[in-house]
């Protein structure tokens, strides 16, 4: 059963590839007006959960919810279409096509031309960096301004909830905090997000509630600031 305030939920979810689990019994839920992280080391299944949620993974069991509609099976448009959009470790760009096409085809599910214009204005005034270079292809584009792209491309789609696979890996510091800012603005402004991210420092501070996953299970759950507090945490995965 979930609750008015549950937006998404995640109920004994299993995933196995080539007969190897990479899922065991995967529970969590994602709270109205909240930022929500996992954590946990390379392997732990944190993307394959993401990708089960987003549709581009068929569970062998378990079941996902939005909104307490049942959601299970649906393919990766369908949960677009629905309000859930990903944006992948590596970014996935389509590297030939100009910035502008980039963000447009985040838009591809929606048909109302005056929302998407706009849309499109409050993304450039999001990253004002990718303004100047709408004409370029995405393959010419810095790191940080790929990630700003790839997020954008997510947010043209007018989603409820937003899945962030490792968004701040490999940029320099000051890019990091330009997409910390717009995690919390997304959050701000009624868009739920589910964050994936390595460094649990920035996932553990953003974050209202937190999970840990070890070997596809959640080991450990709790808000942002008790797991920050917690010693297993801050040994394995704050280093201190």
């Amino acid at each position: 059963m979930t609750s008015d305030t549950t937006i998404l939920s995640v109920e004994g979810l299993c995933v196995s590839y080539h007969g190897v689990p990479a899922l065991q019994d995967v529970s969590l839920s994602i709270e109205r007006g909240s930022i929500t992280t996992i954590v946990g080391s390379n392997g732990a299944g944190k993307t394959t959960l993401m990708k089960a949620i987003a549709g581009l993974l068929v569970p062998e069991r378990g079941r996902v919810r939005l909104y307490g509609e049942e959601c299970s099976g649906l393919g990766a448009a369908e949960m677009v279409r629905a309000g859930v959009t990903l944006v992948p470790e590596g970014r996935r760009l389509f590297p030939q096509m100009s910035v502008r096409d980039n963000l447009v085809a985040g838009a591809y599910t929606r048909t109302n031309r005056s929302e998407i214009a706009a849309d499109f204005e409050t993304v450039l005034g999001h990253f004002p960096a990718l303004r100047e270079r709408l004409g370029a292809p995405a393959s010419d584009l810095s790191g940080g301004q790929q990630q700003m792209l790839a997020v954008g491309r997510a947010l043209m789609a007018a989603p409820r909830l937003v899945m962030l696979d490792e968004p701040t890996i490999g940029l320099a510091p000051t890019i990091v905090d330009t997409i910390c800012e717009i995690i919390e603005t997304m959050s701000r402004n009624g868009v739920e997000v589910l964050l994936v991210e390595q460094n649990a420092h920035i996932a553990l501070q953003l974050a209202a509630r937190a999970y840990v996953m070890e070997n596809g299970r959640i080991v450990l759950s709790g808000s942002g600031e008790e797991l920050m507090d917690n010693d297993l945490v801050r040994e394995a995965y704050l280093g201190l």
